[in-house]
């Protein structure tokens, strides 16, 4: 059922005009085409756009610039899902690019999502009567929130593709971050400790540091207060930094003078924190692509599954200690504990 999503998408693409396979012999040329473009794209569009097209052309040149290769997806899940025990997972891990980008295409996909709001804002929603340029904009919004959640899982662990094995301590302990800003709890296969605040040269937000200890290792996070509410968000950040520069990101904390650094690296912009990055983009993501449902059956179904999948574990719990109930249906929307317990129950060493 995966691999139907990715040949629908790539079909999608090519009637779009982002890639031509008509002929298998000027695909590479046409790519390396397109992806020499869309910087001339963002340049010419950025500050400058005002129109629906212009908005879907800017969208698109920040999908092509965060380096999603839709024939390396294709291919990766083809070859990963085929046996696949949780093909939600299966496609996050086929969604690869290299850490030295990470920060980048994350931010790159964020901003190609709020373009396509500009232009749709919340109609792309199942049954919704939608011309056929919402339905194309509809469709490239939910792929693009699709890959911010599987990208978001991948900067939070170190390898998805071996949480079922050999475990991923990073991921337990993001887990752990993630339900400790939810609720304040601490599960029981991690410590957390607060160890104080932090402030970057280039942002005026003031974090909550918190240490997460996991499997014998030490994993920093930041915390983003919403000082009406009192709730805390995990903010999605990817690698280390100092707080003079966001640039001065390095892969592994170096030294005591830097911190987490937070995803977002341009000034005056909001921060990308886990409840928009995994919960809002998966399930806005869901709703956007089941607007074109009734020409995109296979695809709709298969977003369906991924929700179903996710949202299973809790169901076969909740099961287990109501026997004597009717059967417990399965929700439309996924919360962050939907998440949590996705990823713990997915997780060796969470279990």
């Amino acid at each position: 059922m995966i691999q139907n999503i990715i040949l629908t998408i790539m079909m999608l693409i090519t009637l779009s005009g982002c890639y031509n396979i008509e002929n298998s012999n000027h695909t590479q040329i046409n790519q390396q085409e397109e992806n020499s473009n869309y910087q001339q794209v963002i340049t010419r569009l950025e500050g400058h756009a005002s129109t629906p097209e212009e908005y879907f052309e800017l969208a698109e040149a920040y999908m092509q610039r965060s380096g999603l290769k839709l024939s390396d997806m294709i291919q990766n899940i083809s070859d990963t899902t085929k046996d696949a025990k949780s093909p939600f997972l299966a496609f996050v891990g086929s969604v690869k690019t290299s850490t030295a980008t990470q920060a980048q295409s994350i931010e790159d996909l964020n901003k190609a999502t709020d373009y396509h709001m500009l232009i749709i804002g919340d109609r792309c929603k199942e049954g919704a009567t939608l011309t056929n340029f919402e339905k194309d904009v509809c469709l490239y919004k939910g792929l693009a929130q699709t890959m911010e959640v599987a990208n978001t899982i991948n900067s939070m662990s170190d390898d998805v593709s071996k949480i079922d094995t050999q475990g991923d301590a990073k991921l337990q302990a993001s887990s752990c971050a993630m339900q400790y800003a939810f609720n304040g709890i601490i599960e029981k296969h991690c410590s957390i400790s607060e160890i104080g605040e932090v402030t970057f040269n280039e942002s005026t937000t003031t974090y909550d540091r918190i240490a997460v200890y996991s499997n014998g290792k030490e994993f920093e996070y930041l915390l983003l207060k919403d000082e009406k509410t009192h709730t805390r968000e995990l903010v999605v950040t990817q690698g280390y930094c100092n707080v003079d520069n966001f640039n001065s990101r390095e892969s592994f904390l170096t030294n005591t003078k830097s911190y987490p650094c937070p995803v977002t690296t341009q000034e005056g912009e909001d921060e990308i924190t886990t409840n928009d990055n995994l919960i809002d983009s998966l399930n806005e993501g869901t709703d956007a692509i089941l607007a074109v449902a009734d020409n995109y059956k296979e695809l709709a179904q298969s977003v369906r599954e991924f929700k179903i999948e996710i949202t299973a574990t809790r169901k076969d719990e909740q099961q287990q200690q109501n026997q004597t109930q009717d059967p417990i249906i399965i929700k439309v929307e996924i919360d962050m504990q939907d998440m949590i317990e996705y990823l713990n129950n997915q997780n060796t060493l969470a279990r």
